[in-house]
């Protein structure tokens, strides 16, 4: 099982309260319709009004979610304007996680987190470089190949 696994664990119960629903039970049913729920797993991360910052579906293996997961906590912080702080959890994905699926993501919104804290710096273009460098084949790196237009 993933969840249990030592990195899994230390990374959810760091960054968060979770919570798990039996989609089969009619006690889920509000979750389930209020979040379009479709399969399982769905795993949301929440803002405190309940809001969707970011998720997923899918089972990954323990090397896999807890990267994704912290990914997920770095976007959910990065879309709560934390851009600090999500600079700082980007960073721990890449450093923890290199060869996960998730990093050249993680590298790309890095990039964002840095320029959304300093506009006037030059860190944007050089997480994108380094993504072009590290990641070429990965859809982020399409996705930011625009600059070299």
């Amino acid at each position: 099982m993933t969840y249990p696994e030592a990195v899994v664990a230390e990374i959810l119960s760091r960054f968060s309260i979770p919570l798990q629903y039996n989609n089969q039970e009619e006690s889920a049913k509000a979750v389930v319709a209020r979040y379009h729920h479709v399969w399982t797993p769905d795993l949301r991360v929440l803002a405190g009004d309940g809001s969707e910052l970011y998720r997923w579906n899918g089972f990954l293996p323990p090397f896999e979610f807890a990267a994704q997961a912290l990914a997920a906590f770095a976007h959910a912080r990065l879309r709560m304007l934390d851009y600090a702080g999500a600079e700082e959890t980007y960073q721990e994905v890449l450093r923890r996680f290199p060869t996960a699926h998730v990093a050249p993501e993680a590298t790309y919104f890095l990039g964002v987190s840095q320029y959304r804290k300093d506009p006037d710096s030059n860190d944007l273009r050089k997480q994108w470089h380094h993504l072009q460098g590290r990641y070429p084949q990965s859809e982020w790196r399409i996705k930011q190949s625009f600059i070299e237009q």
